[in-house]
Formats: structure tokens, sequence, C-alpha cells
């Protein structure tokens, strides 16, 4: 009910896709300084306590602690909030993936010689100051980065604390010298170009007739013959990277009732304060624990009733804005809402715009050590027996994720995404640590680990059912497509041709290869025809996966050689720039794939 206040809504799919994509960023964002440090070296000191190790060399827990809040700093510049329970977990494995990438990419650089010389690192102090050392108030002007100020604070003597930057920009120059010699084997040929630009520019009208299998032709269900040609014919389709499947236990954590009553009476007390005139955001500074305490509790954007859950929206809908709600009970959490307005935005449902107090229930610490040493005992019987049968032993029951990969993740694990992490880098049958999220423990087993490639049939067992299916209705639907054909040879219009089978044709225009039109997508074949098929020529009958294809070329239109020239600069810019971030994103997931990472972060905590 109260999700998406706890995932951040919108937010969150921001920040997961910012995990996805956080060594590509290390690279192409301008600088690679992104990783933790601070100005002053005795907020930097050694110590024994580590965070993890990337293949035996450790990455300390304070490495890890700075890392982790410049992550919020930057949430909470692009955001205005402090991140919500989901996002702040997701934060945490951004900054443990980013420092394993640093690791990793750090290493490579040695083995390569790459060092950092006093002259260099003099240069880069003055010309390419870290990220962190921009957003520093003191070296700003009106929000942004002054280098004036920035350059009067590096000739001021009386400047301590620059140390620390130092050493951060001789740690960091090994690694900006690797990327430069990676990109440097980066090559976009003429040819490329010239091909890239007709991709864009030459353009096509065209009439599309499609004719779709009847919607009431029956067939046999499809035999195991039929799936295996189905799989042999679309298995490249399904194709992906190292993919992973978890058998999951969710333990919820055991709160007492005088935990839960203390809570709800809290609640209910800061909910008559409010109705009886207090400030509803003091309130909130006061007493939240929820995201955007600071601001008052305040929700930074309009929230649609269809994102809240029936129950949540009727509740809301019966308020009128200054309303505030009655507490409502979510998990281990008690949330009241004030409703400040209910804005219309471009025609859409009126939405909510709100305020939040949310209070923690606060579980008993000793009864969570108990319950997370019983779940370390069911870990170790899980080893020989099994997750799933440790668990039906305590009478408990497991669920498992559908398959992913380092850019997706499992609902399942929402609340403790170091989990998926810890799946990707573990071998078949492997039981994980105990994890703990905001309102549980999890424990995880892999079920299942598939390498790059295709699926193993059984995998996509359905889908294949649903492609045989229609591979059949398409193939029943053969003759139709014969017949208009025959009427095609014989010079019929195509229009004509389809009006008397009952069809009706679509036009198409500005159509090019690098943007297809979305109703071709199944087709890629015609599309291609039609750029080398001479005006007023009817194309077809072309087989797709969902239906028969004609189309008439209507018009062509190509890139100038003067376009071409002033466009060049720009295309390749772009190419360049994509080659990059895919030849980094797969340079990091290949040393990733081989890399020994142990994710201590957990052990740390308890």
């Amino acid at each position: 009910m109260l999700r998406f206040l706890r995932g951040g809504g919108k937010r969150t799919k921001a920040v997961w896709w910012a995990v996805a994509v956080i060594t590509i960023a290390t690279f192409v964002g301008g600088f690679i300084f992104l990783f933790g440090a601070r100005l002053d070296p005795s907020q930097r000191p050694r110590s024994a306590d580590v965070a993890g190790r990337v293949n035996g060399q450790p990455v300390s827990l304070v490495e890890y602690q700075n890392a982790l809040a410049d992550q919020r700093d930057g949430y909470k510049r692009q955001f205005g909030v402090d991140p919500s329970d989901r996002d702040e977990k997701m934060l945490e494995l951004q900054a443990w993936r980013s420092l394993v990438s640093q690791a990793l990419l750090g290493e490579q650089a040695r083995a390569l010689g790459l060092n950092a010389h006093d002259r260099e690192i003099v240069v880069a102090l003055q010309n390419s100051p870290p990220q962190q050392v921009t957003r520093i108030p003191a070296f700003q002007t009106n929000g942004k980065f002054d280098p004036d100020k920035y350059r009067a604070a590096l000739r001021d003597p009386n400047q301590s604390g620059w140390a620390g930057v130092e050493d951060l920009v001789r740690q960091q120059l090994p690694l900006r010298k690797l990327q430069e010699r990676l990109i440097a084997s980066i090559k976009l040929t003429e040819p490329e170009l010239e091909q890239a630009f007709h991709d864009r520019y030459d353009k096509v009208d065209a009439t599309i007739l499609q004719i779709m299998p009847p919607a009431d032709l029956k067939l046999p269900p499809p035999t195991d013959a039929d799936l295996q040609r189905a799989y042999d014919k679309y298995k490249g389709r399904f194709s992906s990277g190292l993919r992973v499947q978890l058998e999951v236990l969710t333990v919820p954590k055991r709160v007492g009732a005088e935990e839960v009553r203390a809570a709800r009476e809290l609640a209910a007390s800061i909910t008559r304060r409010a109705r009886g005139g207090e400030n509803f955001a003091q309130l909130a500074k006061d007493y939240s624990e929820g995201p955007g305490a600071a601001n008052g509790g305040e929700v930074p954007r309009v929230v649609q009733a269809s994102e809240l859950g029936p129950d949540l929206a009727t509740r809301l809908d019966a308020l009128k804005p200054g309303d505030v709600s009655d507490p409502i009970q979510d998990q281990g959490r008690f949330a009241i809402f004030k409703v400040i307005d209910r804005p219309k935005i471009n025609g859409a449902p009126p939405g909510f715009k709100l305020a939040e107090i949310m209070i923690r229930v606060r579980a008993d610490e000793t009864n969570l050590r108990d319950q997370y040493q019983d779940l370390t005992k069911l870990r170790g019987r899980a080893v020989s027996a099994g997750l799933g049968a440790a668990a039906a032993e305590k009478g408990m029951a497991t669920t498992r994720t559908q398959y992913f990969d380092y850019n997706t993740q499992p609902p399942q694990l929402y609340s403790a995404p170091e989990a998926a992490d810890w799946g990707l880098g573990a071998k078949l049958h492997e039981v994980s640590p105990v994890f703990e999220g905001t309102d549980d423990f999890i424990l995880v087993q892999v079920a299942a680990r598939h390498e790059s490639g295709p699926p193993a049939r059984e995998e996509i067992t359905e889908q294949l059912r649903q492609l045989a299916e229609l591979d059949a209705r398409v193939g029943a639907d053969e003759p139709r497509a014969q017949a208009v054909a025959a009427d095609v040879a014989k010079g019929v219009p195509l229009e004509a041709t389809a009006k008397s089978h009952g069809l009706t044709t679509l036009p198409v225009t500005g159509l090019s290869r690098a943007t297809p039109d979305p109703r071709l997508f199944s087709v890629p074949e015609l599309v291609g025809a039609l750029f080398v098929t001479p005006v007023g020529k009817v194309v077809g009958p072309l087989r797709a996966v969902n239906g028969w294809y004609f189309a008439r070329v209507d018009r062509q239109t190509g890139g100038s050689a003067a376009q071409f020239d002033t466009l060049k600069a720009q295309i390749s810019s772009e190419i360049l720039q994509r080659r990059q971030q895919s030849f980094f994103s797969g340079y990091v997931a290949e040393l990733r794939a081989k890399a020994r990472v142990e994710d201590q972060r957990t052990g740390v905590a308890q």
C-alpha cells in the first residue's frame, strides 16, 4: 500500500538505472574521480576493518562509507530529499559496485605499469579537480563551480587539507591513463560513418499491407517437435549475458506487541497534534523517519491514485486539501499523510500533492539478534539439505526469482539488493549469508546459473509455446497471402487488392533504417527491402513472426553530400560515444566475471 513512498516511485527507477550504468559513468562522465574520499587526510585513516575484498585486496570500511556518503549527497542534489529505505539500499549497492570497479581497473592499470608522476598530479589539480572538490560551497558561485575561487585556494599558502586531494589524484590518474589507452583502440572508419549517415537520412514513404492470421483460426496445440523448431529458430533472440535464478527465504523481523503499541500511540498523538493546529512540516522535522523529513515530509512530486493502490487511494480521496489522515500501518512503520493539494496536470486525473510523517516500529535489539542467530543456524542446515528443505523443516516457504543479471533486480530482493549481487558471483547451489532488510531478513541459494548465450529450452518453454502457436497460425494463413500475391502479379493496385480481400493498407512516411516504424519491428527484412526497391514496385509476400507483409515504395529521398559534410563530426562523436560506453561496460563486466569479490559489508554490520 505504501510502497510507492518507501520505494521512491520514479526515483527508484532512476537510482536502479544509475546502478546499472555506474561503470559507464565512471569513464564517460568526463573525469574518473567519482569515488569516495575527503579533503582532510585525518578523515581517511587506515583501518583494519574492511567492507570486502577484490582479488584478495581489501576495500576498507572507511572507503565504503565515504563512497556511500558521496552517493547520498548526489541523490539529495538530484531529488531534493533524503533517500527512502529502498533507495538507500540501492545507493549502498551502487557505492559498493563503484569501489569494486575502481579496484579492478586499478589492478589493470598497475599490471600495465601505469603510474602517476608528480608533475601530472600538479596539472590535474590545477585543471581537472575531482568532482567532490567542485561541489564544495567555498568553491562555488551561484551554485556552480567557480574555477577562480578554486585556483585562489590552491595558491593560498594558509589553506590546509590538500594532502587528501593529492592522494586521490595520485590514485586515480593511472585509471585515467588506462581509459585513454582503451579509448585509443576504438576506431570509426569512413565507410562506417557514411553508412551511419545514410541509415539516418535516407528516407522512404511506402504503403504497407499486413495480413494477420484470423483470430478464430483453430489449430491443434504445438507438439514437442514444434517447440524444438521454434527454439532452434528463435533462441538467438533470447540470448543474454550471465543470468542467475535464486531461491529466496524472506523472514519478517519479529516485532513484539509492545513495540507496535508504542509506535501506534506516538503516531496517533502526532495526528491529534496536527489536526489540532500544530504545523505538520515542523512535526515531520521533529518526529518523521521517512524521506524528506528535513523538508517537512513533503513528497517532491504529484502522486497519481494508480500508484497508491485502491485502499490508500480511497482513504486519501476522502480528504480535502489541508486534511490529515489517520495513521496507516505498513509492515514495520506507521504513516500519516497530509493532503496539500489535488492538482491536475496535462489533463490527467487529479493527483495528490502529499506530505508524510513516518514512525518506525522499533524492534527489540535482543530479539533481532536472536532471530539473526536462528537464521544463521538455518543457513548451516541449508548448506547440506538445501534452502527449501531447511525452511520447510521450520514451517517456512521459499520463492524463486526470475532469471536476472547485473542490470535487473528481482522484486523479491528489493529490500536487500546486495543479495542479488551476491548471487551473480556465487556458485550453483551456494547458500548466502543472512542479509538484513528494513523489515525482514533474507537468505538465498543459487537455484540455477547460466553463462552468456542462449537459454536452455526449459527456461523459455512458455515463450516457445506462444511462438510455435503463432508460427503455425501464420503458416496456415499462407494461401491468403499467395492469393494477394497473385493479384499483385496481375498488376492490380495494392489498395484494390487489399480491399478485395477484406484488408486495409496503411501508409508509412519518413521511414529510415535507423528509426523504422514500430509496426514493422517484426519484419526488418521488409524495411531493408524498401531502400533497394524501385519506386512503384511492390515487395512481398514476406513472412514475419506475426503475419505476412507486402509493401509498395512510394517515394525515396537520400541525404546529400553537403549534409554529410555538415553532420559527419556530430555523427562520428555520437557513434564513438556509444561504442565507448558499450566497450567499457563489456570490459569491466569481463573483469568482474573473472574476479574474486568478497562482499563483507553484512558481516561488518553485524
